[in-house]
């Protein structure tokens, strides 16, 4: 008889608690379905071949959504780096061109838009939905620029600690690879892995990778000559051995034209010295970049800017 009861009452605990669970899987699946996941994006069409990102610059940080702690994942915020874009943006309308702009405003704790979705979220599929909105709008836009303009760029900005204080500019070549010989770096092999073979194969001017990677309208040797060390460029053609440097990610891979399509990439990570560590710094870097850009694009993209 005791067994009995004790049967009975495990079943209506256990019942108990599966009703708790399931009640609560069902409130965090209305919190997703009803969500207004515009609340954590902006995005802005623009008037001219150029995209600007930044997904590592958000500071949001709701409790309905898993905090990753998986093996791997790196939860660490790029200063300033949202209010820079802004800034870029604010400078370029100033000079007339408005870019398309797409910005994560929820932080890299809950989701890290510059990987794949299942390597985004630790297991945590509460952000699939905004996952998608951001890439398709990011998707999206790529593809208006292809139809209007033929041809564009996209701008990745993130921000590293190196000990190098030194932009490092990422077209998906590592730094042993940059350290190669030019005759071989203009080879096919590394132009087809790089993000800018889009515009390489216009074969423009005889246009080498080396010509993009540290020529003298390389986007490193402008930013260079406004006097902001950059890698690569005509001064540093690649980081030495042992130098911690970024190639480029998730985004500068698939947005860029690795793959298919006309519009290139290049993911730039932003030292804190002299740009990101004080709000004049942040400023005068900003206007300068937003020059270097419009530069860039008349040499490369669209001479009649």
């Amino acid at each position: 008889m005791k067994n009995i009861i004790k049967l009975f009452l495990f079943i209506i605990i256990g019942c108990s608690k599966s009703n708790r669970n399931t009640e609560h899987v069902d409130y965090i699946e209305q919190t997703i379905l009803t969500k207004n996941w515009d609340d954590f994006i902006e995005y802005r069409n623009g008037n001219i071949p150029l995209i600007i990102i930044s997904v590592h610059g958000g500071k949001l940080l709701p409790d309905w959504i898993e905090t990753r702690t998986c093996q791997g994942a790196s939860i660490v915020t790029d200063l300033h780096t949202k209010e820079i874009a802004l800034k870029i943006e604010s400078h370029l309308k100033s000079m007339g061109f408005s870019p398309y702009i797409v910005l994560n405003n929820l932080h890299r704790k809950k989701l890290d838009l510059n990987r794949t979705l299942k390597k985004s979220n630790c297991g945590d599929m509460t952000t699939e939905i905004y996952w998608n909105l951001f890439h398709d709008k990011v998707d999206n836009f790529r593809n208006e620029i292809q139809n209007q303009f033929g041809s564009g760029l996209v701008i990745d900005i993130h921000g590293h600690s190196h000990k190098e204080q030194r932009i490092e500019l990422g077209y998906l070549l590592s730094s042993s690879e940059l350290r190669m010989d030019s005759l071989k770096i203009n080879g096919s092999d590394f132009k087809n892995e790089s993000s800018v073979k889009s515009l390489l194969d216009k074969n423009f001017d005889n246009l080498k990778l080396t010509d993009l990677l540290s020529g003298e309208l390389s986007m490193g040797s402008l930013l260079t000559e406004n006097n902001y060390a950059s890698v690569p460029s005509k001064n540093f053609i690649a980081p030495k051995e042992g130098e911690l440097y970024f190639s480029g990610g998730y985004n500068t891979e698939v947005y860029g034209s690795k793959y298919v399509g006309t519009v290139d990439a290049i993911q730039v990570e932003l030292n804190m010295n002299g740009i990101r560590d004080t709000d004049e710094n942040r400023s005068a870097f900003s206007e300068s970049f937003a020059e270097v850009i419009v530069s860039y694009l008349r040499s490369y993209y669209i001479s009649d800017l």
